[in-house]
């Protein structure tokens, strides 16, 4: 009689446990001690760019200072620490920026954080770079700590941000930040009485009120939702507190099962829209004026819609959605919102239009592959349009600003000489630019230096369009990027 034989499973290996944590830790002081160097030399950057000249050490924070013998839209110097701080040069930050990976927006916020540090907050910046010591790293202070205070500090004037840095220096590494915060209260009520009255009425000004319509994080853009945040006035948050309450409580009460938190988001959608129903024009009118008839609809969905014949076909006989050839399994038909990067499906448009009071924006059919082109350096509609729907995005290294709206730029510079049937200004030759990036390319730095060797510096940033799409940046000191839909791959 045969027996079935039974695999022997060896058992893992025990682990260590007291060399995982020592495997840890030391990998958490090189991490540590990687940050600081980072920041060191972002602040050896900055001081690398600056001109030599600081902003008002008693403030206001300036934002920009024009130099009157600069070329308009070229570099400019920016007060990006304190008041008493160095001025830096913005173009410096977009290298910077793309040499690390960042945004410029989280490169400025950077290098103002290392120039905060160094030059406003010197008894913090030692305690930063005492990380780099294994021997006095456990009372260091982290960089993430350091730059939230930094973050603090920058509106406060010289005197102030020097009360700061002395009292919190000794007790930094441990301090949480509520307790920074009450400090940098303090020190603004001591040192600038008269703006921390005009901060309190102030106050109302910093209410807002956001929408994320262009969710760039959202874990799932496809799912149709999106953020929504703000500050408001405490009578203003109570009232909407109570209305969310009571018509979450309605919808209960009439039926719906969803969860309480899901019932409140709907009862804002429902508020908006028995607000945008009523008719408060047509109620001042008066007799013999007729009603304003510009109105806003309570709903507008303007679509650009993305799907194959096929499934187009399919939806008109009823079959429904086909096969997705990226699964091989039945597909989601999706389509796209124009003034959001959600996706969604054409179940839910099919919803939001069966609402009585949405107005429905059909766009026409654009083919993208087509290639337009016009003698003329005034860019039009359709060929703006197209530019836009190909590429959604700036085509800046690590931007991910929204194309509409921005600037469209002549990726080959656009020449008046040019002869005719040139096209300089077609769909191949354009790309959307941010404002800042495109100042950027068309005017050179006067700030920094070309590796020994290498010539004079060509301080411009330079890029070209290759046949697929993707956009080729060589930044001023040589570093290659490329720019896809996908986003921003280093070169070098």
């Amino acid at each position: 009689m045969n027996h079935p034989s039974t695999a022997v499973v060896e058992a893992p290996p025990a682990l260590d446990t007291t060399a995982l944590l020592a495997t840890a830790r030391a990998a958490a002081a090189a991490q540590m001690a990687a940050e600081i160097a980072t920041l060191v030399a972002v602040a050896d950057w900055a001081n690398a760019h600056t001109e030599g000249t600081v902003g008002d050490p008693v403030g206001p924070l300036g934002l920009w200072h024009e130099d009157p013998h600069a070329v308009p839209g070229g570099d400019r110097f920016l007060e990006l620490g304190g008041p008493g701080a160095p001025l830096v040069s913005e173009f410096c930050l977009y290298e910077i920026s793309g040499a690390l990976g960042r945004s410029v927006a989280s490169g400025r916020s950077l290098v103002g954080d290392a120039i905060e540090l160094r030059h406003r907050l010197p008894r913090l910046w030692a305690r930063v770079l005492a990380g780099a010591d294994p021997t006095t790293q456990k009372r260091a202070l982290p960089v993430w700590r350091a730059r939230r205070i930094a973050a603090l500090t920058r509106s406060l004037t010289s005197d102030a941000a020097d009360f700061v840095d002395r009292n919190l220096a000794p007790v930094a590494h441990r301090a949480t930040m509520p307790t920074v915060e009450r400090l940098v209260a303090e020190a603004t009520a001591r040192f600038d009485p008269e703006n921390a009255e005009l901060d309190r009425a102030d106050a109302d000004a910093s209410r807002y009120f956001t929408i994320e319509t262009d969710p760039v994080d959202a874990a799932s853009p496809w799912t149709g939702v999106v953020p929504v945040h703000g500050t408001l006035d405490v009578a203003d948050a109570l009232d909407l507190q109570n209305a969310v309450q009571r018509v979450a409580a309605d919808l209960a009460a009439a039926g719906c099962n969803a969860d309480l938190d899901v019932r409140r988001s709907m009862a804002l959608g429902d508020l908006a829209r028995r607000q945008t129903a009523l008719d408060l024009y047509g109620a001042k009118a008066g007799a013999g004026k007729a009603a304003d008839s510009t109105r806003t609809p309570a709903r507008q969905v303007v679509l650009y819609v993305h799907l194959s014949d096929a499934a187009i076909a399919a939806h008109r006989k009823g079959d429904g959605p086909g096969i997705d050839p990226a699964t091989g399994a039945t597909g989601i038909d999706l389509a796209r919102l124009e003034n959001t990067r959600s996706l969604i499906t054409v179940d839910q448009v099919r919803d939001w239009c069966r609402a009585p009071d949405t107005k429905i924006i059909v766009k026409p059919v654009i083919d993208l592959a087509e290639h337009v082109a016009v003698d003329a350096y005034e860019i039009p509609d359709r060929i703006a349009e197209r530019v836009t729907l190909d590429r959604p995005t700036c085509a800046f290294p690590y931007c991910g600003r929204p194309a509409r709206g921005l600037d469209l730029d002549h990726i080959e510079p656009y020449r008046s000489n040019a002869a005719p049937g040139a096209g300089q200004t077609s769909t191949a030759n354009l790309a959307p630019l941010c404002r800042g990036h495109h100042r950027v390319k068309t005017h050179p730095s006067p700030t920094g230096t070309s590796p020994p060797g290498s010539g004079p510096p060509d301080r411009r940033w330079r890029y070209h369009r290759d046949p697929l799409g993707t956009y080729l940046w060589i930044s001023p000191h040589g570093l290659r990027y490329a720019v896809d839909p996908t986003g921003t791959t280093p070169i070098d």
